[in-house]
Order: C-alpha cells, then sequence, then structure tokens
C-alpha cells in the first residue's frame, strides 16, 4: 500500500518541524556552550590577577607599598599588587592572600570567592619620623618597603 499525498505531505511537515527542532536545539547548545566558555575565560582572567596582583591600581598609591604593622594586624603590599593580610589575636589568627584594589574610600583584599574591605580613615602620611595610616579605625605604621 502506497501512503496518499495527503500522507506524505504530512510526514514530510513531521520531518522539517523534528529538523527545524533539531537545529534550533543544536543552536541553543552551542549558545550555552558559547556562554560557558565566556565565562570560564573571565573566571581564569581574575583568578590570575589574584595569584599575582595588578600593579595598576597602585598607580598613583605608591606610597602604600610595603609592610604594616597595627593592632595586632600586619599588611604586606607588593609593588605588583599583591597583599598578604593576617591578624593574630589570643588563641586564634587569620590571614589572607589575594589582589588589592581600591574601591572609593576602601582598600580592598579580593580572595577569589571572598573580599575583605577595609575602610581607609587616614592614607599614609608622616608622623614625626613614621609612616602611618589608618584602615578601620586602627593606626598602621610601615615597617618595611
Amino acid at each position: 500500500m502506497q501512503p496518499t499525498a495527503r500522507q506524505g505531505g504530512a510526514l514530510a511537515t513531521i520531518l522539517a518541524v523534528v529538523a527545524m527542532l533539531l537545529v534550533i536545539g543544536g543552536v541553543g547548545l552551542f549558545w550555552v556552550a558559547w556562554r560557558g566558555v565566556q565565562q570560564l575565560r573571565a573566571a581564569s582572567a581574575h583568578a590570575a590577577s589574584v595569584m599575582t596582583g595588578d600593579a595598576s591600581v597602585l598607580v598613583g598609591k605608591t606610597d602604600y607599598v610595603g609592610t604594616w604593622e597595627g593592632g595586632g594586624e600586619t599588611l604586606t603590599i607588593d609593588s605588583n599588587g599583591h597583599v598578604d593580610w593576617s591578624k593574630a589575636a589570643r588563641g586564634s589568627s587569620e590571614s589572607m592572600h589575594g589582589s588589592l584594589s581600591f574601591d572609593g574610600s576602601d582598600l580592598v583584599i579580593d580572595i577569589l570567592v571572598t573580599k575583605k574591605r577595609m575602610h581607609v580613615d587616614a592614607p599614609p602620611h608622616p608622623v614625626g619620623a613614621r609612616i602611618v595610616m589608618t584602615l578601620d579605625g586602627v593606626e598602621f605604621e610601615k615597617k618595611a618597603l
């Protein structure tokens, strides 16, 4: 038994719709994969910046470079924009290693998944023979370059 023209036309329509859905699905999957690659590229660039620092954030702020101590905290900022911060208290300690950025009047330590913000109450400035700055109400004294 041979299909009638009407049955053949319906089959062709069904096949055309299925082909169209496959093409649309393929384009959709390609778009999702492309967006994933873009997000991975951005995340890897951010990770590289956090690991190595970004010296451009220190343009005009080179007076922040050095090792600072105050209130049981130590903050080391290198000329590449990398930061090491530690705080020692009785029976506990914290430390962070990441990249430096400035957001308004905040100094920000970026550690991929988290950030530590420290408000700059007073930027680095000389007081007698010392160089000090105040972050979050804590006075830090520059100990080394």
